[in-house]
């Protein structure tokens, strides 16, 4: 059975972009994460990294997901 991907719209990581500064980029995933959860915005980061095929927005992602992690790691 082939998987299925969730779709994540336009705007579902609230204005992050690739060009932005690493704390401007933290500043806006953190609000994500107050008004969505820590999960959702894993998963839709998670999903734009596996699919996009520019290496500086697939690095500063998993940059942006270490972050995440380590600040909401319980």
């Amino acid at each position: 059975m082939p998987r299925k991907w969730a779709k994540v719209m336009p705007g579902g990581l609230y204005g992050w972009k690739k060009t932005q500064s690493d704390s401007a980029r933290h500043a806006i995933l953190n609000k994500a994460v107050k008004k969505d959860s820590y999960a959702t915005i894993i998963r839709r980061l998670n999903q734009l990294r596996n699919v996009t095929k520019d290496k500086e927005t697939k690095k500063a992602m998993e940059k942006d997901m270490q972050y995440l992690k380590e600040k909401h790691k319980k």
